[in-house]
């Protein structure tokens, strides 16, 4: 099928905050959340005058046929015939298929909520973080097998839980038990209250650049094969670990970004800057915008998921006008850590 081009011209000459409304976006003040990444803060800005909008965090944008490109996956046949039935405008080509024309959106696919979703409790997750002491075999772990700094773990308040039960008591105390459970930090089980995540394990608070609690997750310490070695406590927004450390630089400082918190520990024990992504599919690009005017850095876990991860960054940041610099692991090692660790033993030896 040939669109004309008069044809064209009049599909972009569309109001595209009223394109957006009609592709189910809500836009308050020239601004909508983007539907390319996982947005929590509208990053996607209209001008009216000059009829194009933009993602300030992923890039994308463009004009209205361009705008439902986006959002629904089409060619852009496909969005100019969705834009055609949608403002009725026809042209001679497919005037006979108007009451008939079907499209099938491809889905973009985004993290889902669970049927339950919880809110973060600033309050509750502070006491608990406050309240998770680093017992004996959190430090064997973290000091002797990782061989992790000590004042490193300290500054980041990392804490342990290994008696679930005298946590729970205490806080159900502190707080009462319907607001606990609400949080979604504790359940009700056949046998009494439970943590939802698994112990004994390790808490990792996550702050903001101001120093803000704003998540937590933990690391499992047990010995159930089939339990998550990680997880986030709560519905909380994936965020960047180590966020207060910019504090402390200025533009141009060198800083390293690890895949998950376990290379970030290697690198800050290795004396060198380092913020974490949560893992290799998780990037929180909102917080990856604060980055950009570092020398910023990676050493990729050697594995698909590694490189990847790599790759998605550099995309990023270069549509930032930035970049990050891969740095190579020796072979033989799988990531930072283990490259941190056998240092350390090698060191350990020779003395």
């Amino acid at each position: 099928m040939t669109i004309p081009q008069n044809v064209i011209s009049r599909l972009n000459e569309l109001p595209i905050e009223e394109v957006a409304c009609k592709l189910g976006l809500e836009v308050k003040r020239h601004k909508t959340l983007c539907f390319k990444h996982n947005d929590h803060n509208p990053s996607i800005t209209f001008s009216p005058n000059k009829n194009i909008y933009k993602c300030w965090v992923c890039g994308v944008g463009g004009g209205p046929i361009k705008l439902v490109q986006d959002k629904e996956g089409w060619n852009f046949q496909q969005a100019c015939i969705w834009l055609g039935k949608a403002f009725n405008i026809w042209w001679p080509e497919n005037n006979r298929d108007r009451n008939v024309l079907k499209i099938t959106s491809p889905k973009v696919h985004f993290p889902q909520k669970t049927k339950d979703t919880f809110m973060f409790d600033e309050d509750i997750y502070t006491w608990l973080i406050n309240n998770a002491i680093l017992l004996e075999p959190a430090k064997k772990f973290l000091f002797l097998k990782r061989h992790l700094k000590e004042d490193v773990v300290q500054k980041l308040r990392i804490g342990s839980i290994f008696n679930s039960t005298t946590v729970i008591d205490n806080l159900v105390k502190m707080f009462g038990e319907e607001i606990c459970l609400k949080t979604g930090l504790i359940r009700r089980g056949d046998y009494g209250l439970y943590f939802y995540f698994y112990t004994p394990c390790l808490l990792f608070p996550y702050y903001d650049q101001d120093g803000r609690l704003i998540g937590v997750q933990s690391r499992y310490l047990g010995t159930n094969e089939k339990a998550p070695r990680f997880q986030f406590m709560s519905s909380q927004k994936t965020r960047l670990y180590n966020l207060p450390i910019l504090n402390n630089l200025k533009r141009g400082d060198k800083l390293y970004i690890s895949e998950g918190i376990t290379d970030c520990l290697a690198l800050l024990s290795d004396n060198m800057n380092a913020v974490a992504i949560p893992s290799a599919t998780i990037l929180p690009m909102e917080d990856l915008l604060l980055l950009k005017n570092y020398d910023l850095h990676m050493y990729p876990d050697q594995d698909e998921a590694g490189q990847n991860a790599f790759m998605a960054l550099r995309r990023f940041f270069v549509n930032q006008y930035s970049t990050v610099k891969i740095e190579k692991l020796p072979k033989g090692v799988k990531d930072y850590c283990d490259f941190y660790i056998k240092k350390q033993e090698i060191s350990g030896r020779e003395l």
